[in-house]
């Protein structure tokens, strides 16, 4: 079981200080022996993971739990005392959801291997005796996994950041638009009175100008005098008095009288 082509002596199970070069990836190691824990270590140490070793599935559900940073892989040994693997691994998903999860367990354990994987306790499971070259590639694979799983947490979080940040630019810009709307509606109907004014007082001055140029026109004739011109206002005034005095009387209202 396990490798054999290295000195089990010189791995220490409170693990190395080794660190991959793209992501700082942490492996526990849950086991009741020593050997075979070691025996796990030991291929960790050749990928250059650091590790962590627990004894039993409490301990390792405390490391769990008070790890600074998510473990990368927990490989776990199905029959331990106390707590069994599957339920070990089927809690700490709980706490550490994004954690690939290991049982080793042998073929006898098959039942308990098809219930972990059907509740999602598991990744993958490593059969014993387990093929060292096969354990590397599984190892691999299980790290790949979730820097997969980081990344795509990543990915999420900057979409969302993204759609946060053009939703807010979106309103900002509603805004802007409807601001400027505004002023453009308030700067219109400014120029539509200002032409009322302006056309008012165009028409005022062609009146002016029409009366003036037919006494300019009457005085060049010798038709009108100043006199004569008094009086044409006068006897005009009076006859639009009279007929608005008309219109009045028509519609139920007296005029008052001049003097």
């Amino acid at each position: 079981m396990g490798d054999k082509d290295v000195d089990k002596n010189k791995i220490d199970l409170a693990g190395d200080k080794e660190e991959n070069q793209k992501f700082k990836h942490r492996v526990l190691i849950v086991d009741d022996e020593k050997d075979v824990g070691k025996a796990i270590a030991r291929i960790l140490k050749k990928l250059k993971l650091n590790f962590s070793y627990a004894p039993d599935g409490e301990q390792a559900l405390e490391k769990v739990k008070t790890a600074l940073t998510p473990f990368s892989l927990i490989i776990s040994d199905q029959r331990m005392p106390g707590m069994k693997g599957s339920d070990f691994l089927g809690q700490s998903r709980k706490i550490s959801p994004d954690s690939v999860r290991f049982l080793v367990t042998g073929y006898s354990d098959m039942d308990a291997i098809l219930d972990a994987v059907n509740k999602g306790a598991i990744n993958r499971y490593i059969s014993k005796p387990w093929d060292t070259k096969e354990f590397i590639n599984a190892i691999k694979a299980g790290i790949n996994q979730y820097e997969l799983i980081l990344e795509n947490e990543r990915l999420l979080r900057l979409a969302k950041d993204q759609n946060t940040k053009l939703y807010k630019l979106n309103c900002e810009l509603k805004d802007k638009t409807e601001g400027h709307k505004q002023a453009i509606d308030d700067l219109n109907r400014e120029i539509d009175d200002l032409t009322l004014k302006i056309e008012m007082e165009e028409e005022k001055a062609n009146r002016d100008n029409s009366i003036k140029e037919v006494e300019n026109m009457l005085k060049e004739k010798n038709m009108l005098d100043q006199k004569k011109i008094n009086l044409l206002y006068r006897e005009t005034i009076r006859e639009l008095f009279e007929q608005f005095k008309d219109i009045a009387a028509r519609n139920g209202f007296e005029m008052p009288e001049t003097t």
